[in-house]
């Protein structure tokens, strides 16, 4: 995201893309009770835990993609964030897993 904050995201998403900034710039050190707080509002205990998950996960795999010189996909400069390839009777599971909560 080029600007989350300012964007007409809902504050839901917001304060979930604020956290994987967190994680990622700051190792997560700016998680504190009142950041817990806003997350709490929009996400139960169980979606914290996975969010957190997911976004240390997607972290690795850049890192690890760093270390083996693995190019990011970006054109013109923005990362290209198209669906993976997958096979096409998958394609409707990466696009909408569900909610399972």
């Amino acid at each position: 995201m080029l600007d989350h904050r300012n964007s007409d995201m809902d504050e839901r998403l917001k304060v979930a893309l604020d956290l994987t900034e967190d994680f990622v710039s700051n190792h997560a050190r700016g998680v504190n009770d009142e950041f817990m707080g806003r997350l709490r509002e929009h996400y139960s205990e169980a979606e914290v835990v996975e969010l957190t998950v997911a976004i240390g996960i997607w972290d690795s795999i850049h890192k690890f993609n760093n270390v083996f010189d693995v190019p990011a996909a970006v054109e013109e400069g923005l990362f290209i964030v198209d669906p993976p390839d997958v096979p096409a009777d998958m394609r409707d599971l990466v696009m909408d897993p569900g909610n399972k909560y």
